[in-house]
């Protein structure tokens, strides 16, 4: 038998998959990290060693192994000496330091000509703001590092690959030229970043070596498997869930929920830029995606299972109850509490950063299955404003596919559906990036011919918005939500 290593570097934890030529799960592997997490930065070193663990776990009875393709989260950055091991921690797309950085590339090439550059709205939270930072902060390590490179270049260079960045994850800079298809001078010059000591720039599915010999001994394999570029996690999940063409949408619901849309061709306009709309490469060739993006999702729900379930955390460290389930068996059918759930800022449209939660409506009587669904509920109304937004620009939203964690709880979809206005396909196989790079490495390997042979994995249960009377009771909260949302975000 013949098998591919799929991995996913999420923000909180990586995921090892072992997959067959047909496609099936043969294995399986997570583990977390959210103790490798300080202040904007992520602990590179200590990613690799639980992904090492990971991979050895899910591949034990699985020693065949062809390939092996990676996806991870954007913007984060390593800095790597020439060995490729990281100097410092990685510094993540959270990090709030590089504001005034950001401030004067803005300045010195103009929000329009970077826009036109990188298919993406001039921001803070891209990765050259962080690369001119660390320059002016701490020049040695700057001035030390061989390759800066994403999670995606990191993991593959550990494994033994070539330098090398994906193009879904270079766009993710705000220094990659999208069209011409390489770093963009123009906007390295003005950022003071040497272009030597940014990685060769790749396609999704490319050989970039093998695995080092000491690796296979550790794992057990047979025999050295080929490195193949993946790329970007949200563009590899859409993948995984059959999303190749305009219209196909993947719902990503992870520690940050994301909604990508797939694009037949690069698309800009002003009312696109106006909704921070982008369009940036997708891992199937000649495609695009845009995204529409809140940067708390599922971490929301962590933080009131750690926050409010605390005795029943124990009790499932103990072999007791399942804490999320309890948490949707508590929820009321609606409650007049509102959260705002921007507690790591609003994400798309507005971007701002700064933005913090908001629960309004609170009780002496309030439980906490209220606050709960009010989350749930906060989270879909804000989705729901970046889809009414990419309609209004003219962009075509077909199906749409769940996957990710927050994919398990039925529930949560159907409060996702209710207020969408829209069906939602959900699959028992939510680890869609995993399933995403395997693809590529099937296509890379000859397994499969052409991406439009993808079976759609997400077709199996399907959620639809209800009738009355909860039309009524979203429509109505729905108008509340926004109300507290203009009153209380930083509107720009």
């Amino acid at each position: 038998m013949h098998f591919i290593l799929g991995l996913d570097i999420g923000t909180t934890g990586c995921k090892a998959s072992v997959y067959d030529e047909k496609g099936t799960v043969c294995a399986s592997a997570y583990r977390e990290y959210l103790d490798l997490h300080a202040h904007g930065s992520l602990d590179a070193e200590g990613v690799w060693l639980r992904l090492r663990e990971a991979v050895r776990v899910c591949t034990k009875k699985y020693p065949e192994i062809e390939a092996i393709c990676t996806a991870s989260f954007g913007e984060t950055v390593v800095c790597t000496d020439g060995g490729g091991n990281a100097l410092s921690p990685a510094i993540l797309y959270t990090n709030a330091n590089a504001q005034e950085d950001w401030k004067r590339l803005h300045q010195a090439v103009g929000g329009s000509k970077i826009a036109e550059i990188t298919g993406h709205i001039s921001h803070p939270m891209y990765t050259i703001s962080r690369l001119m930072q660390l320059k002016r902060n701490q020049r040695e390590i700057y001035d030390k590092t061989e390759k800066f490179l994403f999670m995606t270049g990191f993991i593959e260079k550990k494994l033994g690959g070539d330098w090398c960045a994906e193009d879904t994850l270079a766009a993710r800079s705000m220094a990659y030229d999208v069209q011409k298809g390489k770093w963009s001078e123009e906007l390295c010059t003005a950022a003071g970043v040497a272009l030597e000591k940014l990685p060769p720039v790749v396609k999704a599915g490319e050989e970039v070596g093998r695995v080092k010999e000491e690796l296979v001994k550790y794992f057990g394999w047979k025999k050295s498997p080929i490195i193949l570029t993946g790329g970007h996690d949200q563009p590899c999940t859409a993948l995984g869930l059959g999303a190749v063409n305009g219209g196909d949408a993947a719902y990503g619901l992870g520690t940050a929920e994301c909604f990508t849309l797939v694009l037949d061709a690069f698309t800009q306009s002003e009312k696109m830029q106006k909704a921070h709309l982008i369009s940036t490469p997708h891992v199937v060739e000649h495609k695009y995606v845009t995204y529409g993006v809140l940067f708390s999702g599922n971490i929301v729900l962590s933080r009131l299972k750690e926050a409010l379930y605390a005795r029943e955390v124990q009790q499932e460290k103990e072999g007791g109850v399942n804490v999320y389930e309890q948490m949707m068996k508590e929820m009321p059918k609606t409650t007049d509490v509102l959260f705002l759930p921007h507690l790591a800022g609003t994400g798309t449209p507005q971007m701002d950063m700064a933005d913090r939660g908001v629960v309004h409506g609170l009780t002496l009587e309030t439980k906490r299955g209220e606050l709960v669904r009010a989350a749930l509920e906060g989270i879909a109304f804000d989705m729901r404003k970046n889809l009414d937004n990419m309609r209004s620009c003219g962009l075509s939203v077909g199906k749409i596919l769940a996957a990710g964690g927050g994919a398990r709880s039925s529930e949560g979809l159907q409060i996702r559906s209710d207020i969408l206005g829209e069906p939602i396909y959900a699959s028992q196989d939510i680890q869609a990036g995993t399933r995403g790079v395997f693809y590529i490495a099937a296509k890379a390997l000859g397994w499969i011919r052409e991406y439009e042979q993808i079976k759609s994995f997400s077709a199996d249960i399907q959620y639809r918005p209800q009738a009355e009377p909860a039309a009524s009771y979203y429509e109505q909260k729905r108008r509340r939500y926004w109300e507290l949302y203009e009153r209380c975000c930083y509107v720009k």
